[in-house]
């Protein structure tokens, strides 16, 4: 059989293309839960080889060590079952299995491999998409939509997310205004694409424009928020806009509220409320019992996510930094240093490069040792990227620095990297708070 926009699919039973759309359409729009809906499929269709491949993949989108092993249960099912696969599943198959045994470079490579013979494999584009986002990779994130984008138009189902995705990857290869026409093409055609709404955001964080932003997200809230398990994040850039404007206090209810209400131990939320809070912390504003509440929850979540992904790491250092638990921030680099010596991979990669000398820059901050903070984390924020995030949450390394040169009188560095933002967003008052500060 084909699915709706003619990708073969080998089954035996309509009904297992249309739960298998249910749960595409929820790992498109972060509404619902995707694995409870292939679940139900696979209840009574166990045969349903890409079920199990979307099952793995998407369990591995979450970016945690805890969700391996059930990954790789999947990918087991869909290799037993490979036999009797077309061609198009035998190459998620391999792909999906090089995700879970954490080769993601070699992986998204062969989901390419995949979208070049059938690259209306949303799928598989989603998939890489992610990956190319949580390795950093800005011009795959960009350049692998544009390969299959020819093959689609708008009468194809998920266009709009094709576009979503296209604009995000724009905007993190500097097209500004490229991206945001994408995003609103998508957003015309699919109004509740919170990823295509967080392009956007993206753009008019990334260019100053506050005031924008602050309108476009409130002003479209009914759209991203509810029933989202996107929305926290959306939320996070709505904190950084009230943030530039000084508004300490609703950046504070907004945490409270809408980005780390409860303590969940999921780690993209924690990467989110952390980084936040990493910046209120460098405005100098009282964070009362928060960095406690968040750092008890990434030590337990450390324990056993340590050294799976660096961009994790980095922020379980800041957060236990910020709750002066600065002997936990130690144990986990002296395990970093581990990872970035013996371990091979793409996380081994990230830690080397990235992760280590990143996670001592921050305890060197922390512990007041400003001039080791810069000589640490100066070389590396260039290169940052290689580690995943976007530019928005690489900016608290900017901000840190600057932070640091302000606190150990080095003004002409301060001013040298505030220059870079005042120039680039010459709307955003954060900057200019800096360099008064500077001057």
């Amino acid at each position: 059989m084909n699915d709706v926009r003619g990708t073969p699919v080998t089954c035996s039973d309509p009904a297992q293309l249309d739960g298998y759309e249910r749960a595409l359409r929820s790992y498109q729009n972060y509404v619902g839960d995707p694995i409870a809906a292939i679940d139900a499929v696979l209840s009574e269709h166990d045969d349903f080889v890409l079920g199990h491949i979307f099952r793995a993949a998407v369990l591995m989108t979450a970016g945690e060590r805890r969700v391996v092993s059930d990954a790789d249960r999947s990918i087991r099912s869909a290799e037993s079952r490979a036999g009797s696969a077309n061609d198009r599943e035998k190459g998620l198959v391999r792909a999906t299995r090089l995700l879970v045994d954490g080769d993601w470079h070699a992986a998204c490579a062969a989901y390419d491999g995949v979208l070049a013979e059938y690259p209306r494999d949303v799928f598989a584009l989603q998939t890489a998409h992610l990956f190319d986002f949580y390795r950093g990779d800005a011009l795959n994130l960009r350049n692998r939509v544009a390969r299959v984008l020819p093959h689609w138009d708008a009468g194809v189902p998920a266009y709009s997310y094709l576009l979503g995705m296209h604009a995000f990857g724009l905007e993190e290869c500097n097209q500004y205004a490229d991206a945001e026409t994408a995003g609103r093409r998508a957003l015309e055609l699919e109004p509740r694409d919170g990823w295509a709404v967080h392009a956007v955001t993206h753009v008019m964080e990334m260019t100053g424009r506050i005031d924008d932003g602050i309108a476009w997200l409130e002003g479209r809230r009914n759209d991203w928020a509810p029933n989202n398990g996107f929305a926290f994040h959306n939320f996070w850039h709505l904190a950084l806009y009230r943030l530039d404007r000084g508004e300490y206090e609703t950046v504070l209810a907004l945490y409270d509220s809408s980005i780390y209400a409860k303590p969940l131990d999921i780690c993209v939320v924690l990467v989110d409320a952390t980084s936040l809070l990493w910046r209120l912390n460098l405005e100098g504003v009282s964070l009362g019992e928060r960095p406690a509440v968040l750092a008890e929850v990434w030590r337990t979540r450390s324990q056993e996510e340590r050294g799976y992904y660096a961009f994790n790491d980095v922020h379980a250092t800041m957060a236990f930094c910020l709750a002066n638990e600065r002997d936990r921030a130690r144990d986990l680099i002296k395990h970093l240093e581990h990872i970035a010596a013996d371990i091979r991979g793409s996380n081994g990669e990230m830690t080397r490069n990235v992760g280590l000398p990143l996670a001592k820059a921050m305890l060197a901050f922390a512990d007041g040792d400003y001039a080791r903070a810069i000589e640490l984390g100066l070389p590396v924020r260039d290169r940052a990227h290689t580690f995943g995030g976007s530019h928005a949450q690489r900016d608290v390394i900017t901000l840190t620095l600057i932070e640091a040169a302000l606190r150990s009188n080095r003004r002409s560095l301060a001013r040298h990297l505030v220059s870079e933002r005042t120039t680039q967003k010459p709307q955003s008052a954060w900057g200019w708070r800096l360099l008064a500060r500077a001057n």
